[in-house]
Order: structure tokens, then sequence, then C-alpha cells
């Protein structure tokens, strides 16, 4: 079993949040959007923004 070791670690994680942040960059913005000028109520009006969002980033 190979290990990596803590730098190799946190590059990839680097490597692999810039691709998915790019590759879901509508889904963020749409996201965005929604939660401009809300506060407590983001939860409830974007919650299928958020589902949508999550969905794309664990790919």
């Amino acid at each position: 079993m190979n290990t990596l070791s803590r730098r190799e670690e946190d590059t990839l994680m680097k490597t692999t949040k810039a691709y998915a942040l790019k590759e879901c960059d509508p889904i963020v913005k749409e996201f965005a959007e929604c939660a401009t000028g809300r506060t407590v109520t983001v939860a409830w009006a974007c919650k299928d923004h958020y589902k949508r969002l999550q969905d794309c980033m664990y790919q």
C-alpha cells in the first residue's frame, strides 16, 4: 500500500478543488445569485441550488 506525503496530499486536494470549481462554475454562480442578499432564509430558498452544487462537486 502506498501513502501520500502531506505535500502530495495538499497538492492533490488543491488540484481537485480547482478542477471541480471550474467544471461546476455555472452552478456555483446560480447558487451565489440565489444567496445574495439573504441570511437565514438561504437554507430554504436556495436548497435546490445547493443540492445541485454538492452533486456536481462530489463527481
